[in-house]
């Protein structure tokens, strides 16, 4: 079932027109540049506007444009223009999307019509996606044309946030990331491909972003900047897309960074566009770097006297990516605003939680050496909503799932299915899906494949809200639980903030042990399963057992949660740990011991 977001694209938008006789007489007269602008329009229209519903009107139309799009497409005679190549491969996403909204789920017959004929490749490229069955030799589309393929093999991966929850795609998606050959040297998209990689196989990504950084590295962009570094040891500069306090990046890093201010001079670099809600109070000096023309502007910062830099996010953005490539500081600082090692790039540090990490791991999970801090490595920020109480406005067991789309994925699905089958009474897991699903029409497929396995009254689906209204949703819950690989740090802080209880699932690296280490804190060790099995459990005691549930509710209710999971105290160690960093430079640098810095 879906909550309808009324701001955005709908079944009431105006669908663009299309004549399939008009198509026929086109094709006829060989004029095939028309027939392709005409495609591209339509395919755009939904590439930038994401529907919620479908009406039966809509669903005829998507259907009929399909039929008839597939159709000329895999015409032996219709020829690709030259400027049409490109701008087809990257609708790959979108194309399948829009064909598994339709009634023909997939491209995998047309596909196949495709096989065996000539002038065949780009169309290949345009049509085979990780939701496909057919296969086709990687190895031959690269040693074809490596360049195209790259372009292929970049917006393939553009289906993680909504395909991860389908098998098919899942296990294509899986095996499309681990591939490898000389040819594959070129990418696009780099923060979806170096953001998506995690969530596709968390011990899989390091390949890949260790491929991004190194063709970075041997690009123009490394080889031909001139960076200028005059170092001053009071001097520091924080470079984000992401300063301004709507972000969860800004919250649970700006106590750390308030820190410094009382003993360096910070500049904060803005990454992109001008942004007039930018929190710059406390800052020395700001700049902003950003794309112009197709490259990254670094005017900016490339003569500068930075002793260090901090990037809370490193992955978030493409500059942020390009930026980690380059040295424009003798000390490059990273942390867990994407929480995930940049794997390969020229950042010294990564700055994470002692009693979170797994140390023993410390080598397997970063590339960067560690520099771990009492706590959890970040502060958060208590959430600025006031309880409501709201009355439920269903019936079932409401089980929260507040994870981005992406987070979804086909085994933890299975085991959700294995929940609902074993529970005594009607269960609704309402996933929160953010904003993950406002581009390519990636929603309504992300839906169906939910639908497949829970069943269509087992779920709703909620696409992106204003705080305050998923807050409010989140207080009507029974229930909340993680995701798993990736879990999180502010779905738990928000559960227990709205008194709710939390089974997390605890993994090894910081993003699936931090959730977990949350609750340790505050005394609720009993709900940290470590394998699905115990996972499964704990979640229908839970469902189950009434007495069991309200008597750990009123043990939530008594936490002091403003000392424990909202505590601020470690932002002093924050800083404790960039002084001891510049202090100790020069002696670090020459250290051939990498073993994680502790700071106490």
């Amino acid at each position: 079932m879906t909550n309808n977001m009324t701001d955005n694209m709908t079944d009431n938008t105006q669908l663009p027109q299309f004549n399939p006789q008009q198509l026929i007489t086109i094709y006829s007269n060989q004029q095939y540049d028309e027939l392709s602008d005409i495609f591209l329009e339509i395919i755009w229209h939904f590439a930038e506007n994401t529907y919620f519903t479908i009406s039966p009107e809509c669903q005829y139309f998507i259907d009929a444009f399909v039929k008839n799009f597939l159709y000329f497409f895999t015409q032996p005679d219709y020829i690709i223009g030259d400027t049409y190549t490109l701008k087809f491969i990257q609708l790959n996403p979108t194309i399948a999307n829009l064909v598994a909204i339709s009634n023909f789920k997939n491209t995998d017959g047309y596909l196949e019509i495709l096989k065996n004929q000539p002038n065949n490749f780009v169309k290949i490229l345009t049509l085979y996606s990780a939701r496909n069955n057919v296969n086709f030799d990687r190895d031959l589309l690269f040693n074809t044309n490596p360049h195209l393929a790259c372009l292929w093999y970049s917006h393939f991966l553009g289906l993680y946030k909504s395909a991860l929850v389908n098998k098919t795609a899942y296990y294509s998606l899986r095996e499309h990331l681990s591939y490898r050959h000389e040819n594959l040297n070129i990418f696009y998209n780099i923060s979806e491909i170096c953001f998506g990689a995690t969530y596709i196989d968390e011990n899989k990504d390091h390949e890949i972003k260790y491929k991004v950084n190194q063709a970075i590295q041997e690009s123009p962009f490394c080889q031909n900047a001139q960076i200028i570094n005059k170092p001053d040891p009071k001097k520091i500069a924080i470079i984000t897309s992401l300063w301004f306090d709507q972000h969860s990046v800004y919250r649970t890093f700006a106590e750390f960074v308030n820190s410094l201010k009382s003993g360096y001079d910070l500049t904060l670099v803005h990454l992109g566009g001008v942004r007039n809600n930018l929190d710059i109070e406390g800052f020395k000096g700001m700049k902003y770097v950003f794309f112009e023309n197709g490259s990254l502007n670094i005017d900016a910062i490339a003569n500068n006297d930075f002793q260090l830099i901090f990037y809370p996010d490193i992955g978030m953005s493409d500059e942020s990516i390009f930026l980690s490539n380059l040295r424009l500081a003798p000390i490059q600082v990273c942390s867990l605003g994407h929480s995930v090692s940049t794997f390969g790039s020229t950042i010294d540090y990564y700055i994470s939680s002692a009693n979170v990490e797994n140390i023993n791991l410390a080598d397997r999970n970063y590339s960067e050496r560690l520099v771990l801090l009492p706590g959890f490595g970040v502060v958060h920020n208590h959430p600025i909503y006031d309880l409501r109480k709201p009355q439920k406005s269903r019936s079932e067991f409401i089980i929260n799932c507040s994870w981005f789309a992406q987070k979804v994925n086909f085994p933890m699905l299975n085991i959700l299915k294995e929940i609902i089958d074993n529970a005594e009474k009607p269960l609704l897991f309402r996933f929160f899906s953010g904003g993950a699903l406002i581009n390519k029409n990636d929603f309504i497929p992300f839906e169906k494949d939910l639908e497949s396995i829970l069943g269509k009254d087992n779920f709703e689906l909620v696409p992106v809200k204003m705080y305050d209204e998923y807050m409010e949703m989140m207080e009507e819950g029974d229930l909340c639980i993680e995701s798993y690989h990736f879990g999180g740090c502010n779905i738990v802080s928000d559960s227990l903030y709205l008194r709710k209880l939390m089974v997390t699932f605890e993994g090894n690296r910081w993003y699936s042990r931090i959730g977990s280490q949350m609750l340790r804190i505050i005394g609720f060790d009993e709900l940290i399963a470590k394998n699905p099995a115990e996972y499964m459990k704990i979640v229908l005691r839970l469902i189950h057992d009434d007495d069991y549930r309200l008597k750990l509710e009123r043990k939530l209710q008594t936490v002091d949660l403003e000392n424990t999971v909202f505590d601020k105290s470690s932002q002093g160690y924050f800083k404790k740990a960039i002084d001891y960093l510049i202090a100790n430079h020069e002696r670090l640098q020459n250290d051939s011991n990498k073993n994680p810095i502790v700071i106490d």
